[in-house]
């Protein structure tokens, strides 16, 4: 019994010693796109990539038409503000700007006041 336990402690270390090894030989072959798969799915649900801040809602209606020609209106005279459109039913709002504090955002209102005379700030989530 004792010979059998030496012969196991004197080979036990032999055999642990005989499972690691550097190169396993295992070659992975991966398709580029699954990477591109896989950040589309990172960006797709990033968790909570918006911050509170403000928006100016220019426009409201429940005509479709109408907001779609406010937009293009709005983005002819203001290319450097981003537009968003969003549906509450059955209302169509139209809201600009990504601000961060609320001056940001008085100052725009300020200085699109004359021509959208029905707009006012909504707080709400922004872009970074």
């Amino acid at each position: 019994m004792k010979r059998k336990l030496l012969s196991l402690l004197f080979c036990l270390p032999l055999a642990l010693f005989a499972q690691t090894s550097d190169s396993t030989g295992v070659t992975v072959e991966a398709d580029p796109r699954i990477d591109k798969l896989i950040e589309k799915r990172k960006e797709a649900f990033r968790i909570d990539s918006t911050e509170s801040g403000y928006r100016i809602q220019i426009y409201s209606t429940t005509d479709r038409k109408q907001i779609l020609l406010e937009e293009e209106k709005f983005k002819m005279n203001y290319p450097e503000l981003a537009l968003y459109m969003k549906y509450d039913s059955p209302n169509f709002k139209l809201r600009v700007g990504d601000f961060k504090s609320k001056l940001d955002a008085q100052y725009w209102f300020n200085k699109l006041q004359a021509e959208y005379p029905t707009l006012f700030l909504v707080p709400d989530k922004v872009n970074p």
